[in-house]
């Protein structure tokens, strides 16, 4: 899909949309079925924050558009912040 990253072997793409404070927006290019948008969600947020994908785990929301993401790893909200806002000036 043009404008979206690609991910070599991967069928499903994901792109950061938008961030604020308070949410991040993310597209998924992934069908919601069998719970496979949730899969690469996690996937592509390990990716950008650069942790195993192990540390990245879907909290709430699985059936619901609005999710929230538990990060397993020691990190701060300054760099996820500062990974995520490198991901919205790409697009």
């Amino acid at each position: 899909m043009p404008g979206w990253p690609e991910f070599p072997g991967r069928r499903w793409f994901a792109l950061v949309r938008d961030l604020t404070t308070e949410a991040v927006s993310v597209a998924i290019a992934a069908p919601p079925s069998e719970g496979e948008a949730n899969a690469e969600l996690c996937r592509y947020l390990s990716k950008v924050l650069e942790l195993r994908k192990s540390d990245v785990v879907l909290d709430k929301g699985s059936k619901s558009r609005e999710k929230v993401v538990k990060l397993l790893a020691s990190t701060t909200p300054e760099e996820v912040l500062e990974k995520l806002e490198k991901q919205v000036e790409k697009k």
